[in-house]
C-alpha cells in the first residue's frame, strides 16, 4: 500500500497558548477536531493548532505541506493527515505531534522530477509515508486510523503507520454506470464497525476488528449527491447533500425525512437530540421536529462549541447574523 520511510527526530517544545484571535488570518477548509486540542485546515495548505476555548496553541499558521491536507484526524497527542502532489501523482500521510512548532515543508527543488516525500514534507513529522492513491477520508478507531484511498481500498494502520488490515475498495452493482464520478466522501466509526459512504449513496460497513465487509447498501431517496454523513448516538444519522437539502435517516434502510435549507451544510454538530450546523450563508438546527434557520453574510466552515469559524477565517456566534429565513 505504501513505502516506509525512516521516522524524523522530533525536538520537544513546551506547550504554550495564545490569545483566541477574532480572525486567523487565512482562509480555513475545515476543523478537524479533537478531545482537548483541534487543527485548523487552511486553503493553501496552513495549519493552525488551537485548544478547546479556541485559543492559539501553535504561534501563526503551520506549513507541513507544501499545500492543503486533503484530510486528517487528531489524535490523544498527534495529527494525522494526508495530502496530494497532483503535478507529481503522489499522495503522502503523516503524523505529527501536537503542542509543537512544525518546520515548514520543502516546496521548493531544483529537481521536481526526483522529489520526494522527505523533501515536500516538514522534518517535524513523527512518520511520513507515501500513498499509491489519494486518501479520501478518514477516522479514529480508537487509537488507531482508517482511511480510505481512492480505488485500492480501506486501511487500519496503528499509531506508527503499522498496517493492522485493508479491505478492498467497496464496490456497489447499482452503482456501475456512475463508477467514474463516484468515491468514497465520509468514513466514520460506529461500535465496532466502520462506515464508509460515497457521493452517490452507497455504503459500506466493514469490521473494526477484521477489515471484511459485513454490509453494503444504497442509500434511498436522496435528492442530491452525499457531501458528508454524520452519525451521534442521540441524534441519530444526518446525511449532508451539495446541495439545498440535508436528509435524516433512522436506520441506513429508512426512508429519509429530507428538509430544505439555503444551501450546501459545511459541519453539523448534535443538538439537543437533533443536529446544529453551519453552512453557505446560514446557521441552522433541527430538534424535536422544528427547524429554525438564521442567515449570515459569510459561509460557515465549520462549528466549535457556539462558535462558527467562516471562510474568511473570522469567528462568530452561532445564529448567523441573527436574520431569521424560516
Amino acid at each position: 500500500m505504501y513505502s516506509i520511510l525512516q521516522p524524523h527526530l522530533q525536538a520537544v517544545v513546551s506547550r504554550r497558548r495564545f490569545r483566541m484571535v477574532s480572525d486567523v488570518g487565512f482562509n480555513p477548509v475545515r476543523i478537524d477536531r479533537g478531545e482537548g486540542y483541534s487543527l485548523i485546515v487552511g486553503s493553501d495548505g496552513q495549519m493552525l493548532e488551537i485548544d478547546y476555548q479556541k485559543e492559539q496553541v501553535s504561534e501563526g499558521a503551520m506549513y507541513p505541506f507544501p499545500g492543503v491536507s486533503s484530510c486528517g484526524v487528531v489524535s490523544s497527542d498527534s495529527w494525522i493527515g494526508s495530502w496530494v502532489d497532483r503535478s507529481l501523482r503522489k499522495a503522502y500521510m503523516g503524523s505529527f505531534p501536537l503542542g509543537e512548532k512544525w518546520e515548514s515543508a520543502n516546496s521548493d527543488s531544483d529537481d521536481l522530477e526526483n522529489r520526494d516525500v522527505d523533501q515536500s514534507v516538514s522534518k517535524s513529522a513523527s512518520w511520513t509515508r507515501e500513498l499509491q492513491s489519494e486518501p479520501l477520508a478518514m477516522c479514529l478507531a480508537g487509537e488507531n486510523i482508517v482511511f480510505a484511498c481512492l480505488g485500492s481500498g480501506i486501511y487500519m494502520v496503528d499509531g506508527n503507520a503499522t498496517e493492522i488490515w485493508r479491505s478492498p475498495y467497496p464496490r456497489w452493482r447499482e452503482l456501475e454506470d456512475l463508477v467514474g464520478i463516484d468515491s468514497i466522501v465520509s468514513i466514520l466509526r460506529k461500535e465496532d464497525e466502520i462506515y464508509a459512504f460515497s457521493s452517490s449513496g452507497g455504503y459500506s460497513v466493514v469490521s473494526m476488528i477484521t477489515g471484511h465487509e459485513i454490509n453494503n447498501g444504497i442509500l434511498s431517496n436522496l435528492p442530491e449527491r452525499v457531501h458528508d454523513v454524520r452519525f451521534d448516538q442521540d441524534s441519530g444519522w444526518i446525511i449532508m447533500l451539495h446541495g439545498k437539502n440535508i436528509a435524516i435517516v433512522s436506520d441506513l434502510d429508512s426512508k429519509p425525512a429530507i428538509f430544505r435549507v439555503p444551501g450546501p451544510v459545511m459541519d453539523v454538530s448534535p443538538f439537543e437530540g437533533g443536529w446544529k450546523w453551519t453552512g453557505w450563508r446560514h446557521d441552522g438546527y433541527l430538534s424535536n421536529g422544528r427547524l429554525d434557520i438564521f442567515g449570515r453574510n459569510e459561509i460557515g466552515i465549520s462549528l466549535m462549541g457556539d462558535m462558527v469559524l467562516t471562510n474568511s477565517g473570522s469567528w462568530s456566534s452561532f445564529y448567523g447574523d441573527d436574520q431569521k429565513f424560516l
